[in-house]
């Protein structure tokens, strides 16, 4: 399912300006910044059962509380990364620019956001581009445009398999699943997303 603003002639247009804005820079130096939401209660959602038995399992009767993950990926890997229980704001993302992605900055590199209100923060430009980066924001409805975004179903993926069901599980589960996370697999999903490699 896509959003319907997703087709107006205004958010074509600035999918457009977007693709032009980003069409001289090397994919090397692209770094795509997301954020997704996981709980204690992810199951798989596909089994297997010999025929004619029904494939059976269990999920958790609370889910927890929810936790986001902010991560950074670049075509060398996972860049940064940071797991926090509710939901971001703007102190918790600038936190996250500050001390966790500027570090892992070059000179040259080009961080990509989506342009939420938790992102717009007066000073997350200035910490960018202090480290000698470039800070480009998506255009409005397009997620396909993120490579990150394919990153997020194989760390899910991987952790619906593991089904942690306390907190400190779940923290080392997250871990194991951006471990997960091959080179091969993010030039894959810098190539689907068409940032030639």
């Amino acid at each position: 399912m896509h959003a319907s603003q997703a087709k107006t002639d205004r958010v074509q247009l600035l999918r457009q300006e977007y693709r032009e804005e980003i069409r001289d820079i090397r994919a090397e130096d692209l770094v795509f910044i997301d954020e997704t939401g996981v709980n204690l209660m992810m199951v798989r959602l596909y089994a297997r059962a010999l025929k004619g038995e029904r494939a059976t399992g269990e999920r958790p009767y609370k889910q927890g509380s929810n936790v986001t993950l902010i991560g950074a990926m670049s075509l060398n890997g996972i860049v940064a990364a940071l797991t926090l229980d509710g939901g971001i704001n703007g102190d918790v993302f600038k936190y996250f620019i500050e001390y966790i992605l500027v570090p892992n900055l070059w000179i040259g590199a080009c961080v990509v956001m989506d342009n939420l209100s938790s992102h717009a923060v007066d000073e997350i430009r200035e910490l960018i581009e202090a480290a000698g980066a470039k800070l480009v924001y998506l255009s409005p409805y397009s997620p396909d445009f993120n490579p990150i975004e394919n990153c997020w179903s194989k760390v899910k993926e991987f952790l619906r398999s593991v089904a942690a069901r306390s907190r400190e599980a779940l923290d080392q589960a997250i871990t194991d699943a951006l471990n997960a996370v091959t080179l091969k697999d993010i030039k894959g999903w810098f190539t689907y997303r068409c940032y030639c490699t």
